[in-house]
């Protein structure tokens, strides 16, 4: 909860832009990745919509940016993550983009909620780009874009 309203704070502190306020609000944070090899977690939430998101500075980045964005955007219109945190594989069912494909492995496409393409049991690769993401099922009944 502290958590929460620090972010809330610090989007308080950084949005003086003139105009109407936006219904979901992104700050992209853009990082030399020779100065910064690792990044900060990116964080996104539904309640205020609302997110602080990390990216690499440079061209040859720009497609694995825009998957953390809009893996980001759909947090603030209610997606939950579909990996396991402390492996950061992708969990079956949810977090595969063809959870009934035979065999299992290797997938082709990455779920955008799971953020990898899972390769074997243990094994997943970041997307380079949106091309190799998809919206699972459960994702998409999250946001709405099916109903039961």
């Amino acid at each position: 909860m502290l958590w929460s309203l620090h972010m809330r704070w610090w989007a308080w502190r950084h949005d003086r832009i003139a105009g109407p306020k936006p219904a979901v609000r992104l700050f992209l944070l853009y990082h030399d990745p020779e100065q910064t090899p690792t990044l900060a977690h990116s964080t996104g939430l539904s309640r205020g919509m609302l997110g602080r998101v990390n990216l690499f500075a440079g061209e040859r980045m720009a497609g694995a940016n825009q998957v953390v964005l809009a893996h980001e955007l759909l947090h603030t219109l209610g997606a939950t993550d579909k990996y396991d945190p402390a492996t950061n594989q992708p969990r079956h069912p949810d977090g595969y983009a063809d959870p009934e494909r035979e065999p299992l492995h290797p997938q082709l496409y990455a779920e955008l909620m799971a953020g990898r393409i899972p390769l074997a049991p243990d094994r997943a690769d970041i997307p380079r780009s949106l091309a190799q993401v998809l919206i699972g099922e459960a994702t998409a009944r999250e946001i709405n874009w099916i109903r039961e």
